[in-house]
């Protein structure tokens, strides 16, 4: 091999480590602290990275991350299956300004909205109600909501940070 293709060959392997390097890095720094294709598992960190957007409020950062300010991500049963796989909040479905009106992927619904105004003046929800909805997948007529809806499994202080975010909304 000539001296001159040795070099064209390092040149070209030198250049796919950066790429390769570039790439992982923006899918690692994408989504707070989570890794693609990692399934959800109970107790696990998930420690923001230095890309991570600010939050104002707890109840705005598990609305749009489904992770709280403690850096969990918050459990839940149900739902979408790639809500499992790659995360996400009641953004994902509901959109970030809580209007709904998406069909979300393997789901085959159109999403409400889930404004606070929207739920008490609209649908007469009660601040009971919309907690049992968010926990239990339950209206306010006991009926069950449907299966692309998460139970979430979040702390008392979790859901009441969630609602004040929802009053936020509207």
């Amino acid at each position: 091999m000539e001296r001159k293709e040795i070099v064209f060959l390092l040149m070209g392997f030198a250049i796919g480590l950066v790429a390769g390097a570039f790439i992982v890095g923006l899918t690692y720094s994408t989504y707070p602290g989570w890794m693609p294709g990692m399934q959800y598992m109970p107790g696990m960190q998930y420690t923001p990275t230095p890309y991570s957007a600010e939050y104002k409020t707890n109840g705005e950062r598990i609305f749009l991350t489904g992770v709280n300010e403690n850096g969990e991500r918050i459990p839940f049963v149900g739902g979408p299956q790639w809500l499992y796989m790659h995360g996400g909040g009641c953004a994902s479905c509901h959109g970030a300004d809580g209007k709904g009106g998406i069909y979300p992927m393997m789901c085959g619904v159109k999403t409400p909205d889930i404004r606070y105004s929207t739920l008490t003046e609209k649908h007469g929800m009660s601040v009971d109600d919309i907690k049992k909805a968010i926990t239990q997948g339950v209206d306010d007529e006991g009926e069950e909501l449907d299966y692309c809806m998460p139970r979430w499994q979040m702390s008392e202080d979790d859901l009441n940070d969630l609602i004040a975010y929802l009053k936020e909304l509207g």
